[in-house]
Parts: C-alpha cells; sequence; structure tokens
C-alpha cells in the first residue's frame, strides 16, 4: 500500500470513529436536546462558512423585497434548522421509534387514500427535515424505498446508510448510472419511490425558478409519467423544536401524445408547489445550493 492510499485510509478511520463518538454523545443527549444543541451551534457558526455568502446571494435574488436584517434572520433561521436536521438525522433510528413527532395532513392523507395501494413516486425539497417524510409515509402504511448519493468514505457510508434503513423499508438506492432501472424495477413491482427534487440538475430543464432560468430535475415526474404511476409532493415541516408536519398534494399529470412536454409541464408544475412552499417558510430551505448560475445572480442573461 502506497503512502498516499495509507493515509486516505487513515483518514476515513478518523472520520469514522469521529462520527460513531459524535453518535453516541447525541444518543446521550436524547432527541430534543441533541437536535437543539446542533441546531444552535450551526446558527452561531455556520454564517462562517464559504456556502453563507452563496445563500446570501441567492435569497437577495429570489426574495429582492427582503431588508438585510430580514434576510439576516432567514439565513440564520436556515443553518439553525440544517443543524437540527443534521442531529435529527444521524438519530433517525431513535426518530422512527418516536413516530407521533410527525404529524401528517388531512388533505395528505386523503390524498394518498385515494390513490390507494401499489407503485407510487414521492418527491420532496430540502426544507424542514426531509428525512422524516419516510416516517409519516410509513405510518399510513406505505413504506418507501428512498435514494440517497453515496459518501466518499466507505465506512461512514455504511454506517449511515444502516441507520437510514430503518426508515425505508422498501429499500435505499445509490443515485447513480444505474440507478433509474433500479428505481423503475422497484416501482413497477408496487414500491412507492422517494426522492428530492430541488438541487440543480444537467439532466433536467431550463426554467424560471423563482423568476431566474434554473436547470429543474425532471426525473420524478419522468417516472411517474411513463410508468403511469401517480405523484405527490410532500414537504415535513419543522413545527416545535423536533416536532414537524407534513404537508403534500398529488400533482395530476397530462398523459398526451408528447410525452416530452407532459414532462415538461409536470416539472413546472413541481417547481411552482416547490417555490410556493419556500416563500412560506423561506428560514427552512437549503439557500446554499447552486440553483442559479453566476450569470444570473450577477444580472446578466444566461440561456
Amino acid at each position: 500500500m502506497d503512502y498516499q492510499k495509507a493515509k486516505m485510509q487513515a483518514g476515513f478511520w478518523l472520520e469514522y470513529a469521529g462520527l460513531r463518538v459524535a453518535v453516541a454523545l447525541l444518543r446521550v443527549l436524547g432527541i430534543d436536546l441533541a437536535s437543539a444543541f446542533m441546531g444552535r451551534l450551526w446558527r452561531w457558526f455556520a454564517r462562517f462558512n464559504p456556502r453563507h455568502l452563496r445563500a446570501e446571494r441567492n435569497l437577495a435574488f429570489a426574495l429582492p423585497g427582503l431588508t438585510d436584517t430580514q434576510r439576516t434572520s432567514i439565513l440564520l433561521d436556515m443553518w439553525e434548522n440544517l443543524g437540527r436536521t443534521f442531529a435529527e438525522g444521524l438519530l433517525l433510528p431513535e426518530m422512527v421509534r418516536e413516530p407521533q413527532r410527525v404529524v401528517m395532513s388531512e388533505k395528505l392523507m386523503a390524498d394518498l387514500d385515494a390513490i390507494g395501494g401499489g407503485g407510487a413516486v414521492f418527491c420532496s425539497l430540502h426544507q424542514g427535515n426531509w428525512e422524516l417524510l419516510a416516517i409519516g409515509c410509513a405510518a399510513v402504511g406505505r413504506p418507501i424505498a428512498g435514494v440517497y448519493r453515496p459518501l466518499k468514505n466507505p465506512l461512514a457510508d455504511r454506517y449511515f446508510r444502516l441507520r437510514r434503513e430503518t426508515a425505508y423499508p422498501a429499500g435505499l438506492i445509490a443515485a447513480g448510472a444505474t440507478s433509474v432501472l433500479r428505481l423503475r424495477s422497484l416501482a413497477r413491482g408496487g414500491a412507492a419511490i422517494a426522492m428530492m427534487a430541488d438541487l440543480p440538475d444537467g439532466t433536467g430543464i431550463r426554467a424560471p425558478f423563482f423568476g431566474g432560468r434554473s436547470s429543474l430535475s425532471k426525473l420524478p415526474v419522468t417516472l411517474a409519467r411513463h410508468l403511469g404511476l401517480p405523484l405527490v409532493v410532500a414537504r415535513c415541516c419543522r413545527l416545535d423544536g423536533a416536532r414537524f408536519r407534513i404537508d403534500g398534494e398529488r400533482i395530476v399529470l397530462s398523459h398526451t401524445d408528447n410525452p416530452d412536454a407532459d414532462v415538461d409541464e409536470g416539472t413546472r408544475a413541481l417547481h411552482t408547489v416547490f417555490e410556493s412552499w419556500i416563500r412560506s417558510e423561506p428560514g427552512q430551505w437549503m439557500w446554499a445550493t447552486r440553483k442559479w448560475s453566476e450569470a444570473i445572480l450577477g444580472g446578466a442573461e444566461d440561456d
């Protein structure tokens, strides 16, 4: 084993050990204290992260009518929410054992009852604690399969995966070249598929988002349209501390002779819902993404 490989392996083990220690300490604190502690920590220190500047620019572009004080408040709320979400994610098995922390809106429950059993596509955005959508769905008899991005550290990745699988009884699929085929197979077999759709996606469509052109993910709409499955959009909003409410609705997709146009229309409708939800709870959305290009943020055209 050469020096660089040995150094990398040592780094993986140190990172993994630190992760295990962090989880052990958070478990000692319990869900409520761990969530509050990590949220406060991130609120204090995350503003010094280089991503804070990107989040600030994105927020100023998307909601230009805010004052400086309002922007600062939203961004600090965002970091606190992300810190809490990080702690709650590390304690996901413990969260699964306390499903009463997550309530589902009557409208969404009615929509889920209406579509019945069988396959479905659920999609969400990085707002509130998105991981807990799986808990809410399982509580009403809809166990789902999730899509995740593997970590570079294989030790940490395996540990995270084992802990997350408690919330995804139908399985976790690593995002990659073969993930779409796996998702299609699971959906055809009757599983509900959950995925995030608010991050920029180079394979998506170019369309306005908060007035600026962005790459909008079309994967959930494509799967639902081509497989003839219901498409449900949902979010898990933080109510108070580590307690949440899941809202959502079904998006009815067109089925014309032009499937590409149907996907385009459905993707725009999906992101219209996302935009309205972000406007309603801006402090709970993850603003530090590369949602818009530098040209857009700088006020230039971006075709």
